[in-house]
């Protein structure tokens, strides 16, 4: 299937209603403004892949462009509990938040999960500065005093070890797929994401280099091909 041509997504959504490449041609309504059809796809979409953080982060800027700001809180609530690494989603969660009038320390949580993603987030430093004056930069690490027992002997401290990342679905195909030689223009941080949740890493990467001839953030870019290297390393390890 050739991802530049739209009629032939449509063509192929229709055939394929459950296709994981349903956030590209939700993208491809909501860039031109049909908010209707973007809507349409993602219902659709999400009835067969509820999880996906691609196409609900789709539907929360289809509900905001609506002035629907509570369903664009919830839809964006669940991007961030199944893709917490989503900057975007994590920024219009906080304007939304704002716009509901939101308490300041559930606004303060969401602006602290901003600055965790981007620490150079001048809005985030900003607020977090001013809910909590000084209280803006890491905390400092609490250091404990080894506890004894009756004897007077130190017990030993419990070694916490850490949780497991999250790993990305593995491969629905056996075989690797051929490249999809995507153009810069038809790239999108849609698409990566969909190719990463579907572990797709190869092809994933190959949009990330479209989108950095098309001049896309490289900051963003870095940390999505960390995290594909890192699931990748992961993968292969499993």
């Amino acid at each position: 299937m050739n991802l530049k041509n739209q009629i032939e997504l449509e063509l192929y959504f229709a055939d394929h209603f459950d296709t994981i490449l349903f956030p590209v041609l939700a993208e491809l309504y909501l860039n031109k403004n049909d908010l209707k059809r973007a809507r349409k796809v993602c219902d659709i979409g999400l009835k067969h892949h509820q999880n996906d953080s691609a196409g609900l982060y789709i539907l929360a800027q289809i509900e905001k462009l609506e002035g629907n700001f509570k369903e664009a809180e919830t839809a964006l609530e669940q991007v961030l509990l199944f893709a917490d690494d989503h900057l975007a989603a994590a920024k219009m969660l906080c304007e939304i938040q704002t716009v509901l009038g939101r308490a300041s320390n559930r606004l303060l949580k969401s602006w602290k999960h901003v600055l965790e993603l981007d620490p150079e987030n001048e809005t985030a430093h900003a607020f977090i500065k001013k809910v909590e004056p000084g209280d803006d930069k890491k905390p400092k690490k609490k250091i404990l005093k080894p506890k004894k027992d009756t004897r007077g002997q130190t017990i030993p401290k419990k070694i916490a070890l850490p949780p497991e990342p999250e790993i990305a679905p593995k491969p629905l195909l056996d075989q690797r797929t051929e490249p999809l030689q995507v153009s810069s223009r038809l790239a999108t941080f849609t698409l990566v994401a969909v190719l990463k949740n579907q572990g797709l890493f190869d092809q994933a990467l190959e949009v990330l280099d479209a989108l950095e001839e098309k001049g896309e953030s490289p900051e963003s870019i870095s940390l999505e091909r960390d995290i594909i290297q890192t699931l990748i390393a992961k993968f292969q390890k499993d």
